[in-house]
């Protein structure tokens, strides 16, 4: 995500990829992601992080454990990738990654990711100071059993607007999607009292608001 996105869950490109994962709509159907009116999986963390994997994993198997032309077909789809293949057999050339003329962007990209890997790997060769993270959860996700309006779910975890679409970008509009996904991240310091508030919390007034489809004769009035 670093190098699709910088971990901005909102990143969103002109070929319509989106989210830290960087998913365009056919292949985050593909692999489970919802996207609708209310909500988009594909800037979801949890669901997207998940497909990922499952992807990253299916193009390490199609290209014979081979990682960096797995991560190559991420960037610029399988296609592409076995495209340059076929055309270096054919020319009795190499098929490393290296050896392939493949997308400017993909070529800027595996290096990138590489050179983003050794510096997390060796900071102080090269005089960089990163700053530690312990490598403890942050959020908890809190199943919460039907759609709630977002500024309620605020206000019950004491999470201003701003942080609780951060950690639940896949929301689109001011509430969750009535049909799911019924879950919500929520720091673990507030997890505990956000569920023991939510418990006591009627289904009636999760909502403040309702839908109207508009029919035909009918006036503002």
């Amino acid at each position: 995500p670093i190098v699709e996105s910088a971990y901005n869950p909102f990143a969103y490109s002109r070929s319509r990829a989106s989210g830290i994962w960087q998913f365009i709509p056919s292949t985050g159907e593909v692999y489970g992601l919802k996207q609708n009116w209310w909500y988009d999986g594909r800037r979801d963390i949890i669901a997207a992080t998940n497909a990922a994997m499952n992807y990253l994993q299916k193009l390490h198997q199609e290209f014979t454990g081979d990682w960096l032309l797995a991560l190559a077909a991420y960037n610029s789809g399988e296609g592409n990738v076995r495209k340059a293949i076929r055309r270096n057999k054919k020319a009795g050339k190499p098929t490393d990654f290296f050896s392939l003329r493949l997308p400017k962007e993909t070529r800027g990209y595996v290096p990138t990711l590489l050179a983003i890997a050794e510096i997390v790997s060796n900071p102080g060769k090269y005089n960089i100071t990163l700053r530690p993270i312990g490598n403890t959860r942050y959020f908890k996700q809190v199943d919460i059993g039907s759609q709630i309006d977002l500024a309620t779910a605020g206000e019950l975890s004491s999470l201003s607007i701003e942080e609780l679409y951060t950690l639940n970008p896949g929301f689109n509009r001011w509430t969750t999607d009535p049909k799911g996904p019924h879950r919500l991240l929520i720091p673990i310091d507030k997890a505990a009292a956000f569920e023991n508030k939510l418990a006591t919390l009627s289904f009636d007034d999760r909502i403040k608001w309702r839908q109207h489809k508009i029919k035909k004769g009918e006036s503002l009035s």
